[in-house]
């Protein structure tokens, strides 16, 4: 898991400036989105996408960042349809300051012949689709749209590893509008794991720990630079 280590250390470090603002950065991002680890019973669980992706249902690393905004803040046109909120709230994950440095470190270094249909640019994240079988950054891949929730494969390339991987993992991206609170509630979850090993019952995940302590900051950091996406 070198890569993904280097890339979201080069991500974190892109976006705050260096180490003297990481704690600053770090606690803010604390203050402004919730971070829990997800229970076996939630629903990211049940979908075919997961039961097809870890077919062998390999222990994960799993949690779920959570931002909530008032219907006021979002943009008009978003207000009153999931579907075209959850699609802007997945565009910002991957279109904004969050996932900038990541994609420009994959561009230069991760490159390899054969990905030249893939998406590279932030630019041209902001306005996909996110339809099944898109492939950005050498590195992940649209697997689910149902409208108001967006899967997306991430860990090896789609281009050398096609089906079970050492290194593994689902993004399910969501919003949801609350009438009686008045507000939207925004979701990342995520699951990391490695579909192609075998595990003894009881066994933990295979995710080393500074990869776990980096991805909890940077996942809070992709929400955090995404919701700008959806505010008036």
């Amino acid at each position: 898991m070198g890569l993904i280590r280097t890339a979201l250390l080069t991500s974190v470090y892109g976006v705050t400036g260096g180490v003297a603002s990481v704690g600053a950065g770090m606690a803010y991002l604390a203050a402004t989105t919730t971070l829990v680890d997800l229970a076996k019973s939630d629903s990211m669980f049940k979908t075919k996408t997961y039961a097809r992706y870890n077919p062998k249902d390999n222990p994960a690393h799993q949690d779920v960042v959570v931002k909530r905004i008032p219907l006021r803040k979002l943009r008009p046109e978003l207000r009153d349809n999931e579907e075209a909120l959850t699609l802007e709230f997945c565009r910002g994950v991957w279109s904004r300051w969050g996932f900038w440095a990541q994609s420009k470190f994959h561009e230069r270094y991760d490159k390899p012949p054969g990905t030249e249909g893939y998406l590279w640019h932030t630019s041209d994240l902001a306005l996909a689709k996110y339809e099944p079988g898109l492939k950005f950054s050498n590195h992940f891949e649209v697997v689910g749209n149902e409208g108001n929730s967006i899967a997306v494969r991430c860990g090896g390339s789609p281009l050398l590893q096609p089906g079970l991987r050492d290194s593994d993992g689902l993004v399910f991206l969501g919003a949801r509008i609350d009438r009686d609170a008045q507000q939207a509630e925004f979701t990342l979850k995520t699951a990391l794991y490695s579909s192609s090993g075998s595990f003894a019952e009881g066994a933990g995940h295979p995710v080393p720990p500074k990869i776990v302590f980096l991805h909890k900051w940077y996942v809070r950091m992709l929400v955090q630079s995404a919701v700008a996406n959806v505010k008036s």
